[in-house]
């Protein structure tokens, strides 16, 4: 049976290049998701024995997004069963095919199966560590869709390599939009310049939920900086942090030493001595570990537990400077770029950021809040 499906450019491009990686950085409705679910359902059924993986940061986003569509996709098709759809375990049964899906915070998931197709979804949510774990079990074909919401990302990097078909789409590509819908993305451009250039024309540009954006990058320190500490952020699953900050009049010079998961409280120690770095300076810590902080005393370190104030302060502390990251410190980077503020229902930031992807920024407010007096700009010893 002949099965006519309507698709957009976005399902065009995939058929027509044969590069490994395809990234499609587009607007708001361009029908990227959609139609990348297409282009996987049209290739599984003229192939066999194979395993497709859907992925995005977290379970839920995914539920509520790209399995809706898939089941949509897969009815189109006339080739949906409920009986082989299995939400607990995550996949489906096309033939001899398999889908399956899971959010890369599933750390067993994310580092331990192999694939031989991958497609990211919201790619911007995802960390560079996390997609190449992602990459290196993949054999075949990767395809990655991402609103350019974050103005520094990995991803973009993708665009300068050889075997990546990198494109822009927008909605000006889908052709089947409702014009109400048209004339919504349309009125951004007297709105919000900003916005406009990230949902409507499908460029990168800052979010407005971003909690800092004034960030710039240094290579060298200038001679005149001078060290103010270290700061540390105890994990496990979550990385175990450390941060060199130099402070210059007004300006914050901050770099990233050692950014690890999975590792113990000696091995951090072990990885801090290794660094060469004087152990007599002042390492301020996350206090909610005492017994960390205790045996890294033992082991020589002058290590401080942070004697914290709110959130909102230390965050201050930070937009007062001007604010310089590292070259190389490339998790703190992508931290800032993906530090946004809580919403409420109605899509408003709240005064209070969300808890995640700050390993590396709370110890520099640490640092701030216990060497730098807020009203003065001294510091305090």
């Amino acid at each position: 049976m002949d099965i006519k499906i309507s698709t957009t450019k976005v399902f065009q491009d995939l058929i027509s290049t044969d590069k490994r990686i395809c990234v499609f950085q587009g607007s708001s409705r361009a029908s990227k998701t959609y139609n990348i679910l297409i282009y996987w359902i049209y290739k599984l059924l003229n192939e066999d024995d194979k395993v497709l993986s859907i992925v995005r940061k977290t379970l839920p986003a995914l539920k509520g997004s790209v399995l809706r569509d898939l089941k949509e996709i897969l009815i189109m098709f006339g080739q949906y069963d409920p009986n082989k759809w299995h939400s607990v375990d995550g996949y489906y049964q096309l033939g001899t095919n398999m889908i399956e899906w899971f959010s890369v915070d599933d750390e067993t998931k994310l580092r331990g199966r192999k694939r031989d197709y991958l497609f990211i979804n919201e790619a911007t949510e995802v960390s560079y560590d996390e997609y190449i774990q992602l990459a290196l079990r993949t054999s075949g074909r990767i395809v990655i869709d991402l609103n350019p919401s974050l103005w520094n990302s990995w991803i973009y990097e993708l665009e300068k390599e050889q075997d990546v078909f990198y494109t822009i789409v927008t909605y000006k590509d889908n052709p089947f939009l409702d014009q109400s819908l048209i004339d919504e993305i349309e009125k951004l451009k007297t709105r919000d310049q900003n916005l406009w250039k990230v949902f409507g024309e499908g460029q990168k540009g800052v979010p407005t939920r971003v909690v800092f954006n004034h960030q710039q990058f240094y290579s060298e320190l200038p001679p005149s900086a001078k060290l103010i500490g270290y700061g540390i952020d105890f994990g496990f699953s979550d990385p175990c942090t450390l941060i060199k900050v130099h402070k210059d009049g007004d300006s914050i010079y901050c770099e990233e030493l050692l950014y690890l998961r999975n590792v113990t409280i000696p091995d951090f120690i072990y990885k801090i001595k290794d660094l060469g770095v004087n152990l007599t300076d002042d390492f301020i810590c996350d206090s909610a570990n005492p017994q960390a902080i205790a045996e890294m005393s033992r082991n020589g370190i002058n290590a401080k537990p942070v004697k914290k104030d709110t959130i909102l302060s230390g965050i201050d502390q930070i937009k007062r400077c001007n604010f310089f990251v590292h070259d190389n410190s490339k998790n703190l980077q992508e931290e800032l770029n993906s530090y946004v503020w809580k919403t409420n229902k109605d899509g408003n930031n709240l005064d209070e950021p969300e808890d995640k992807n700050n390993h590396l920024i709370d110890p520099i407010r640490y640092l701030l809040t216990m060497k730098v007096m807020r009203n003065t700009g001294v510091y305090v010893y």
